[in-house]
């Protein structure tokens, strides 16, 4: 019921005669219309319920002077107590959220739970006398290649690559952003779940990297025969082993026509992919792709659970490249339940599967790309030195353009355009600026890790080792196979 603040309603109001009515916040009047008082509410009693507002109005529920409205917009509850666990907290307010709604709670962008461990805990060893630093003018190569294996090799100018953002999830002004950056500095993006634009393919077809999904509307095989790579996605790092979900709040008109749906519904995507549930038929699948697209190179994203198990099977069936995307990666919606219980984060999975194409006699041939929470240069340098040949960025790409972490990606409402299909907010954000943003993050990005090879004097990015890398955690190195620093 929606309170109005009026001249009427403040004179029948009788909060200031309450027992709990804050004092130093004195002034402060009628709280069931205005909201929670700014100060910390002492409980003492409430006498909402005998005002007049109150009963006229059929409300319900006590101490409106310390309720806040839930992230839905829709659940009143106490407001957090000053040094209340966060944790508690939201649980709390989860299960007000289920049992009012009746639905699983909606979350967006990757888990914030800390880990145990983390990129922060891994430092470079400089060079100095065993090995001798470069200089800052020294030439270090910082092209990578995806697929070399394969007919048509994917050459890139940096191992930074824009991940997958889904047609839907992201505004169609951020899809052209990321093609305009690939194309001015020629590196690689991915298209995401939704489809591929004729603007993404009219601008860098020859660094686009098309995703088959799940949903056959997604699939445009001649659009798809046109692209530079084929990511078979199977899971992603924020809900691996979960079905990809778009509000109704985000099916604009412009985003139905192209994802070919009608109707205003949720769109849930399958967990996989129903014509592959063997090794024989993933191969098939590879096949009929590599034969479909004139021989680029095709690969598999998934989400970071059995590492050897999974990789052995992508092996198996011959891929070009693995996408391995960690807990905490990045997500436009999903269920909190999902984000926040499953998968592993990269740091742990990476060595794993670099085992596992070593054992195989295969790093050479099968590109592998490290996904999942990574910010920095650093995080990049420390995934290629554990292994990885490229990364693919997410949310780093986000808030270099536009985005500041408001979380309500799910909702529609992004106010810096980024997530949302609505004019007032997309006009936020501006393809040019958006361009040179993005691409400034990338090419200093992209010269910190040649920097950081310097540093530990190499000449090639892809020289980059783990004996490069120490732990500062014992634990950490026994998991990434790193000296500690005892220097075992």
């Amino acid at each position: 019921m929606l309170i109005y603040d009026t001249e009427e309603n403040r004179e029948k109001c009788i909060c200031p005669s309450c027992a709990s009515y804050p004092l130093i916040c004195g002034g402060e009047i009628l709280y069931c219309a205005k909201g929670r008082s700014r100060c910390e509410i002492e409980i003492k009693q409430c006498i909402c319920n005998q005002c007049t507002v109150y009963s006229e109005n059929k409300l319900a529920g006590l101490y409106f002077c310390d309720r806040d409205i839930s992230n839905r917009g829709e659940t009143l509850i106490r407001s957090r107590r000053a040094g209340e666990d966060e944790a508690s907290y939201i649980k709390m307010l989860h299960i007000k959220e289920i049992a009012d709604k009746g639905q699983s709670v909606i979350s967006s962008m990757g888990s914030q739970k800390q880990m145990p461990f983390s990129f922060e805990q891994l430092h470079f060893l400089p060079a100095q006398l065993f090995r001798i630093p470069l200089e800052r003018d020294d030439h270090i190569n910082t092209k990578v290649c995806i697929g070399p294996a394969s007919q048509k090799p994917l050459n890139l100018s940096s191992p930074i690559i824009i991940t997958g953002m889904s047609l839907g999830a992201v505004s169609i002004k951020l899809k052209l952003i990321f093609a305009g950056v690939a194309s001015a500095m020629q590196i690689a993006f991915n298209s995401g779940e939704g489809g591929i634009l004729d603007e993404e393919l009219d601008k860098a077809a020859s660094l686009l990297i098309g995703q088959y999904c799940t949903v056959d509307n997604d699939v445009d095989m001649e659009r798809l025969k046109r692209v530079a790579a084929v990511e078979i996605r199977f899971g992603q790092g924020a809900y691996p082993g979960w079905e990809s979900y778009l509000p109704p709040e985000k099916l604009s008109p412009d985003i139905a026509d192209v994802r070919g749906i009608r109707g205003t519904e949720p769109i849930y995507s399958p967990a996989h992919h129903f014509d592959i549930n063997s090794t024989e038929e993933l191969k098939n699948k590879v096949g009929w792709l590599k034969a479909s697209t004139g021989g680029v190179p095709v690969g598999a994203k998934i989400g970071c659970g059995n590492v050897e198990k999974d990789v052995e099977i992508l092996i198996e069936a011959g891929v070009d490249f693995i996408a391995l995307d960690g807990f905490g990666g990045g997500t436009g919606a999903t269920e909190y339940f999902a984000r926040e219980n499953t998968g592993i984060p990269v740091i742990a999975a990476l060595p794993r599967a670099v085992k596992c194409l070593i054992g195989s006699g295969v790093k050479d041939k099968i590109t592998l790309i490290a996904s999942g929470g990574l910010r920095t240069s650093a995080d990049f340098a420390k995934c290629l030195a554990l292994g990885a040949d490229a990364v693919y960025i997410g949310t780093a790409a986000l808030i270099a353009v536009n985005c500041e972490q408001y979380r309500v990606c799910h909702t529609g409402l992004c106010p810096t355009g980024i997530t949302t299909h609505r004019p007032e907010l997309t006009s936020q954000l501006i393809i040019e600026e958006g361009i040179r943003l993005l691409s400034n993050f990338i090419k200093v990005s992209t010269e910190e890790i040649a920097n950081i090879a310097r540093i530990v004097g190499k000449d090639d990015i892809g020289k980059l080792a783990s004996s490069d890398l120490v732990s500062l955690d014992k634990d950490l190195a026994e998991i990434t196979e790193v000296k500690w620093l005892n220097g075992e």
